[in-house]
């Protein structure tokens, strides 16, 4: 196989092209793996945040509702001033 110079030369030049195209596929594939374990940590993150989003307004409403049943008078409060206006209606005083 006695290649010219100049076919020599083409043909390293055609391998160097498929080599560095190699290269830059290799770096893109890498690249595109970093971001997908990056998109994958940012998916797990989100997650957890949403999960703790979800709790604290579980604990704020139940903290809402002590709160509110904490300033309202008791049930047996409630009925007692009820009975005692009706008994004050009924009975003159």
């Amino acid at each position: 196989m006695s290649d010219t110079p100049e076919q020599r030369l083409a043909r390293w030049a055609e391998r160097d092209v498929v080599v560095g195209l190699d290269a830059e596929l290799h770096e893109a594939r890498a690249i595109i793996g970093e971001r997908d374990a990056e998109v994958a940590a940012l998916k797990a993150r989100n997650t957890q945040l949403a999960n703790q989003v979800a709790q604290l307004s579980v604990e704020r409403d139940a903290q809402r509702r002590r709160q509110e049943s904490s300033t309202q008078p008791s049930f047996a409060r409630r009925v007692y001033r009820r009975l005692r206006s009706i008994v004050g209606r009924l009975v003159p005083g």
